[in-house]
């Protein structure tokens, strides 16, 4: 397991990532004379979403880079993010990584909260992205159900720990599973409970708020000006069975793309949730 020590305006963090390389499925860095595609997982779960990306021989061929989050995600640690911890911030964790890890331009590819970042790191540092590869992209504020939908999630977690010494397992579930299409595969979340209670239990809810409804709530849509500084193509991509946000969000982020004069287009795929990486990783 390999971890970077960065130190960042927000904190000091031990980064945990992973490097693929056709060589090695645990190289300690890339291959220089390659392409590389750094991944960029969603909140609430960790770098094995992209567990099946990784597996795939075709993009093996690649130097494929992915990283746990900050604010409790996976095997990351550090300091505790800032209540105010947002995309702007997190492009700059990346940022950070990236010349640690001596990273050139990526194509990045991010699904969900993860599009946020990754388009704001096309928009601050045009240089560091080649392309943007983004599936389920939340890149405009967020629709007034939708925020209700999340602030539910949060308040079952939340009365999950009533206090320091209680665990009420089945809120727990209820925060997870009652959302499962949306939130993700159960095999996924059977993986990332167990370091989730640990990160944001009574003691952590603050930074369980920050990273898991804050984001979503504070986003902000990107004017014309800012989306023009992203220099590669950027490809959106949607499951016509997201049950959160339909076809017409996408396509009214592409029209903004567009206008921009970003090279973008849309491609849809049938039947595929939200969080669609897992299981639709071949289309």
């Amino acid at each position: 397991m390999l971890h970077a020590h960065i130190t960042t305006s927000t904190g000091k963090v031990r980064f945990k990532y992973t490097i693929c390389t056709p060589a090695s499925s645990e190289a300690k860095s890339i291959n220089p004379d390659l392409p590389t595609l750094l991944f960029i997982h969603p909140v609430s779960i960790a770098e094995h979403i992209f567990h099946s990306q990784f597996c795939d021989p075709q993009l093996r061929r690649f130097n494929l880079v992915s990283f746990d989050l900050r604010g409790g995600h996976g095997d990351t640690t550090g300091d505790k993010v800032p209540s105010n911890y947002g995309q702007i911030d997190a492009a700059e964790d990346m940022i950070n990584l990236m010349d640690a890890l001596g990273l050139p331009a990526c194509h990045l590819v991010g699904m969900s909260t993860s599009t946020l970042i990754a388009t704001q790191l096309a928009v601050s540092h045009p240089d560091r992205v080649l392309s943007l590869f983004l599936m389920s992209q939340l890149c405009l504020e967020i629709p007034p159900e939708v925020a209700e939908g999340h602030q539910e999630v949060y308040d079952h977690w939340a009365s999950a720990f009533p206090n320091a010494w209680t665990v009420l397992t089945d809120r727990i579930y209820e925060a997870g599973f009652g959302n499962a299409q949306y939130i993700g595969l159960y095999s996924m979340t059977r993986i990332t409970y167990p370091v989730a209670l640990k990160r944001w239990g009574y003691k952590h809810l603050d930074e369980f708020r920050t990273m898991n409804l804050d984001i979503y709530l504070n986003r902000q849509s990107y004017s014309k000006a800012s989306l023009a500084q992203i220099v590669g193509p950027v490809k959106l991509v949607y499951g016509s069975e997201d049950v959160a946000y339909p076809e017409s969000y996408s396509e009214s982020f592409l029209r903004q793309l567009r206008r921009a004069g970003v090279d973008a287009s849309l491609y849809v795929i049938p039947g595929a949730p939200h969080y669609m990486a897992p299981d639709f990783g071949n289309q």
